[in-house]
């Protein structure tokens, strides 16, 4: 990867620059950028960011790490194999992370992302739902996701809307590590189960609930592994 002077691993955190004191801000006008990976059947992708690829190698079910592109309007190109799947115009945030979801084979760029530190709690479980927002709008679109777990009170399930038109970005959640079990249901209602997966979070993993719907019209969600 060819690094320009505007690409650091990530923004927030002071560089201390090699054999010198000299303190290394990241640029005022750089945007955060990441490249989340939850289409089975595709190898790994790549971030094309203004004509310079800047995320690489990223495999199914995995978050890339943060980099710093320039903030403004982008044409983003994400490749498989060498291959374009897809290409955005999108306007690149300086005020949060912005963050380029694929799923099904579709790219998209995150419309709403909630407020949040990004910082992982070594002790905790840290789990985010994550929206690849459709444009099949026939009912159910408003869903209730149902998470529960090993380490919840006994009986106890949490209950999130989901608006399932919007491509958003959740901020993390803690919990105690243990297996969870997450389903998505009409609004209002325990039936059907229109997906669901179980999974397993130890102490300072972040995984993201991805959920997308297919052209059939069925609901799918993968569970992305975070840095």
């Amino acid at each position: 990867m060819s690094w320009k002077p505007w690409m650091v691993a990530s923004l927030g955190v002071a560089v201390v620059a090699a054999c010198s004191d000299t303190i290394v801000e990241p640029p005022a006008n750089g945007a955060e950028l990441r490249l989340l990976h939850a289409s089975a059947g595709f190898g790994n992708l790549e971030l094309e960011v203004g004509g310079t690829t800047v995320i690489r190698d990223v495999p199914y079910g995995r978050s890339s790490p943060l980099v710093i592109v320039p903030s403004g309007s982008q044409r983003l190109v994400v490749r498989a194999g060498g291959s374009v799947i897809g290409t955005l115009d999108g306007n690149l945030a300086a005020t949060h992370v912005n963050s380029v979801i694929v799923a099904g084979g579709v790219p998209q760029l995150a419309s709403q992302v909630d407020p949040d530190t990004g910082t992982v709690a070594p002790a905790r479980a840290n789990i985010r739902f994550v929206v690849h927002g459709t444009d099949n709008t026939a009912a159910p679109t408003q869903l209730h996701a149902l998470l529960s777990g090993t380490t919840l009170p006994v009986d106890s399930t949490m209950r999130f809307g989901i608006d399932a038109t919007v491509s958003r970005y959740w901020s993390l959640m803690y919990f105690n590590p243990g297996q969870f079990t997450v389903k998505f249901v009409p609004q209002g209602a325990t039936t059907p189960v229109l997906t669901e997966a179980t999974f397993d979070v130890a102490a300072g993993e972040a995984k993201a609930l991805v959920l997308r719907r297919e052209a059939s019209g069925a609901y799918r969600v993968d569970v992305v592994v975070e840095p």
